[in-house]
């Protein structure tokens, strides 16, 4: 059974979407190592109570770069996809 172009279109957009979602939860884990490596002793030394109020704020955004990246990720996925099924 052969689809038409509108549908053929649709899958390819489906597929191109799960794998930019794939390729991102790789990612992850590289990116993981990165923000923790980040927050170590010699870097910002986030665990440390009297640091500054500037280095705190630097730790809480450096903690809050994953799950932006995945938000980030998962919305271009979607608008990826939305786009493809509805034109």
């Amino acid at each position: 059974m052969a689809l038409n172009n509108k549908a053929q279109t649709a899958m390819i957009g489906i597929m191109i979407g799960i794998f930019v979602f794939i390729l991102a939860m790789i990612f992850i884990d590289p990116l993981s190592d990165v923000i923790t490596e980040t927050r170590a002793a010699d870097q910002l030394d986030c665990s440390n109570s009297s640091i500054s109020d500037g280095k705190k704020m630097t730790c809480l955004m450096v903690d809050l770069l994953l799950p932006y990246f995945i938000g980030v990720v998962i919305a271009v996925a979607g608008g990826y996809l939305g786009a493809r099924i509805l034109t």
